[in-house]
């Protein structure tokens, strides 16, 4: 499993049945604690907490009144800091493939390869079995994986991992029941939306559609249209299509928008009209136990951290 940084459990957090997942901002962070006993996982905890600079500190004083300072803890490099790139997959060893990846990526990337942290994941192999094999190759800023470790290591004793965005959607997508049959997310962040496309847990497609120009959160005031939604509706059937044709896959009927709440709902709501699709709204409830109305998951980092929470991998 890709992580920008994966290393051992400790063993108190390989015991503990707790996984944290969390999103670091410039003055605060987002937390969510997930508890698995088997069953439906259970959010003990989902919100976003003002640092005021202070993040580690905030970040240590809050695991440890929640009892949870040695949970598996798992980071989300932010969205500008890193990008994916298709690559062919080298004929190496599987302990050179991030020195010949790395290599590749010289000028796939719009920031220096040398001063990036390199991981790959696989992609499924293609219904066209002459097609070269390929990878999802992973190059973040080595700045922003500093950033995140020498903030977390002190604060959370389980730290672990460093994961990407498209990931905590795929973790939180393998939950979902229709899942089984392959389903889409839609998850909208301020500027674009990350879609993936996962079938019994594995991540097929994953794509990042610009909605800046589609979506105006104050057009209604101007008497607007707030979303072209034909426009972000023929996006999204490229990309499904693809995924039918490039995989041999049944066709996708679901689509869910995440992360919850009133922007959701409209996006879901012009999509209903535009599409076949069976489009609705993340709810947790659905995968999650939860026992407060406030970890409903209604922001894009809370979204980011449940994924990560979410994830089950150890570095075993």
């Amino acid at each position: 499993m890709l992580s920008l940084l994966q290393k051992v459990l400790p063993r108190s957090a390989r015991r503990s049945a707790g996984h944290a997942g969390v999103v670091l901002g410039e003055d605060s962070f987002a937390l969510v604690l997930v508890r698995r006993d088997g069953g439906k996982p259970s959010i003990d905890h989902c919100r976003v907490h003002s640092a005021h600079g202070a993040l580690g500190a905030k970040l240590r004083a809050v695991l440890d009144k929640l009892g949870a300072g040695r949970a598996a803890t798992c980071g989300v490099v932010d969205a500008d800091d890193y990008q994916v790139v298709q690559v062919e997959a080298p004929e190496v060893l599987p302990s050179e493939m991030r020195a010949a990846v790395r290599w590749r990526l010289r000028d796939a990337i719009s920031f220096k390869v040398d001063d990036a942290a390199v991981d790959v994941f696989e992609i499924p192999e293609s219904a066209r079995r002459s097609q070269t094999r390929m990878l999802f190759a992973v190059a973040a800023r080595a700045t922003a994986v500093e950033r995140l470790t020498s903030t977390l290591q002190p604060a959370a004793k389980g730290f672990y991992a460093i994961d990407i965005p498209e990931l905590c959607l795929r973790n939180i997508s393998a939950q979902l029941p229709q899942d089984a049959k392959g389903v889409a997310v839609l998850a909208l962040n301020e500027n674009y939306a990350q879609l993936v496309t996962t079938r019994q847990g594995v991540l097929y497609l994953t794509r990042r559609i610009d909605i800046a120009r589609r979506f105006q959160p104050h057009a209604a005031e101007r008497g607007e249209t707030e979303l072209d939604a034909g426009a972000l509706a023929l996006e999204l059937q490229r990309s499904l299509d693809y995924y039918e044709s490039h995989y041999d896959q049944t066709p996708i009927g679901d689509l869910v928008i995440a992360p919850g709440g009133e922007r959701a709902q409209r996006v879901a709501a012009a999509l209903r009209d535009e599409t076949s699709l069976r489009v609705s709204v993340l709810d947790v409830r659905e995968f999650c136990n939860i026992y407060k109305s406030g970890e409903l998951v209604t922001d894009w980092p809370s979204l980011m951290a449940l994924g990560a929470a979410l994830r089950t991998e150890s570095a075993e």
